[in-house]
């Protein structure tokens, strides 16, 4: 069985263990690219898996969020959509490519289908960034109570989320700061920051992921 069906197929059947079922791996591509002063912007690659099936509307926003935020943090991002069955699995070859040392997994997932105790009450996600294998995971029905509760889109909470997750494994830190997208609990002002686009990381995180990522 070719690599990329043996891993759709795991998936599948380890549904119920979600974080260790992701296996690892995503295609990098080019590991940097030029930008505007002269340097190169770092790369990544997200395999995303979208086990909770969340509407086309919100992912496509949450996608567009995320990869502007990282684009403030002058870092690329690169989205492959995966595959969940080994008959979408043949006509979706996006994540057949190998993995390179800039890929990770994101998985829209739900509380429910998570491994209990994973998620804590308030959490929108979480992400296993000192594992051997970079997986981070969002939770579609929190983002999309907290969207119901603050008025804020549910792609714009969902796209802030992966971005705080993938921040994470970047980083290889469970740390959370003070201010800014890595704060531990989004009140109204996080929220209101998000939705204007100004919900960013701080200088001294964007140093510490492109530093990572320039050095691999």
């Amino acid at each position: 069985m070719p690599e990329r069906r043996g891993r759709t197929l795991r998936l599948l059947l380890l549904m119920p263990l979600l974080v260790f079922a992701i296996q690892p791996g995503l295609a990098s591509g080019q590991k940097s690219k030029p930008v505007e002063n002269g340097e190169e912007a770092p790369v990544i690659a997200v395999r995303l898996y979208n086990l909770a099936e969340a509407p086309a509307k919100e992912t496509v926003q949450a996608r567009n969020e995320a990869r502007r935020i990282f684009m403030q943090a002058g870092i690329g991002v690169r989205w492959l959509i995966c595959a969940l069955s080994l008959q979408k699995a043949q006509k979706n070859t996006a994540c057949e490519e190998p993995s390179g040392p800039h890929d990770l997994d994101l998985v829209i997932s739900t509380a429910s289908i998570t491994r209990p105790g994973i998620a804590t009450d308030a959490s929108l996600g979480f992400a296993f960034p000192l594992a051997r294998q970079s997986q981070a995971v969002v939770l579609l029905e929190r983002a999309t109570k907290l969207a119901a509760s603050s008025g804020v889109p549910a792609g714009i909470i969902l796209g802030h989320s992966m971005a705080h997750e993938i921040g994470h494994l970047l980083m290889q830190s469970m740390e959370h700061s003070r201010a800014g997208i890595m704060r531990s609990r989004w009140g109204k002002d996080e929220l209101h920051h998000a939705e204007r686009g100004t919900l960013l990381f701080t200088p001294e995180q964007t140093i510490a992921m492109r530093n990572r990522l320039l050095k691999e």
